[in-house]
């Protein structure tokens, strides 16, 4: 196959033997603020939610622990990835080790499809929360998410591993390698493992969860009929079960949301991969796709506090510092 990218003429930027950067350099400074100040958000942002449900015992549900460890996921993309991207994205230039840069595409890799697993995880969850309730206990075990965790942390960084290969064209002879400076952090594609291991399990479990949603969908429009008319005329010995329902809806609710706006936030990336080892003069597509798809950890938390008033209340004690006061890890939060 005919490699397709384009012949880079190398520079010395400070020092470093690199193509230098894309952007004019008095938009640079503009730049590095607003990613940034995105990175501190992100970080922050997740930190909340991790804080909340450490914090809170009301809020240490299966479900809300799955959420955690998604904010997790979310926190190390923000804290270790985004800060390293954003010197590539603003000076296209390497200021470290080059084994350190394949690193970091790895790490990237594996928190995505990471935060891809936790979002299947959490879709199951929600569908046996919803679609079968009664069994839910029995499914759903502490056993049951601990599985779901291992999965989502160690399953995805041995599903990512291979895809080291793809960054060496001498581990992969077929790779399509891109030219670059010395300085720059650039790696070879190689076409199989890049779609395997890049768009495939995006795809994939975006159709799966779309079909579990949809199902989940159907059941909660029926459940909020029933709680709706419930609340209207409720007896005494329903009111638990009316509370259950509207519980497991709003959970539903936002969780649905944050799975929408990881997907549509990451499809331009996704896209690109498919077509990115073929097409020549894609970096800066790629580079935007790659900050568009960053974009879902940030607002995770945005949903949490739109959607669910548990999280709302939580974060609200956290910010003002309330939580330092005598019992209120047991304070009750608002459904």
């Amino acid at each position: 196959m005919a490699n397709t990218t384009k012949t880079l003429q190398c520079i010395d930027y400070h020092g470093y033997n690199c193509s230098g950067p894309s952007l004019p350099e008095k938009s640079q400074p503009i730049i590095l603020i607003i990613i940034s100040f995105f990175i501190v958000v992100t970080i922050l942002s997740n930190l909340l939610i991790i804080s909340s449900v450490i914090i809170f015992r009301q809020l240490q549900t299966h479900t809300n622990i799955l959420a955690m460890s998604l904010a997790v996921s979310d926190f190390s993309l923000g804290s270790m990835v985004m800060p390293l991207r954003m010197m590539g994205t603003v000076y296209n230039c390497w200021y470290y080790d080059y084994s350190f840069c394949n690193v970091l595409y790895f790490v990237d890799y594996t928190l995505c499809t990471s935060s891809i697993f936790h979002l299947s995880c959490i879709a199951y969850d929600r569908y046996v929360a919803i679609c079968d309730p009664l069994r839910y206990a029995q499914r759903v075990t502490k056993r049951a998410i601990v599985a779901m965790l291992l999965i989502s942390w160690l399953g995805a960084a041995l599903f990512t591993s291979p895809s080291l290969l793809s960054f060496s064209p001498q581990l992969a002879p077929g790779a399509i390698e891109r030219e670059g400076c010395p300085d720059d952090c650039l790696f070879s594609v190689d076409v199989s493992l890049h779609f395997f291991y890049g768009a495939c399990p995006y795809f994939i479990t975006m159709l799966v969860i779309m079909a579990v949603y949809a199902r989940i969908y159907h059941v909660a429009r029926r459940q909020a009929r029933q709680i709706k008319a419930a609340t209207t005329k409720v007896q005494s010995q329903g009111q638990q079960r009316v509370s259950s329902m509207r519980r497991e809806h709003n959970a539903t609710v936002t969780l649905g949301s944050i799975i929408a706006a990881f997907f549509l936030s990451w499809l331009p990336f996704y896209i690109i991969v498919l077509v990115f080892p073929f097409v020549s003069n894609f970096d800066v597509e790629y580079e935007v796709a790659t900050w568009m798809g960053y974009i879902s950890s940030a607002v995770n938390p945005l949903l949490y506090a739109s959607f669910n008033r548990q999280f709302r209340g939580a974060f609200r004690k956290i910010l003002s510092l309330r939580i330092f006061r005598a019992g209120e890890r047991n304070f009750r939060l608002s459904e």
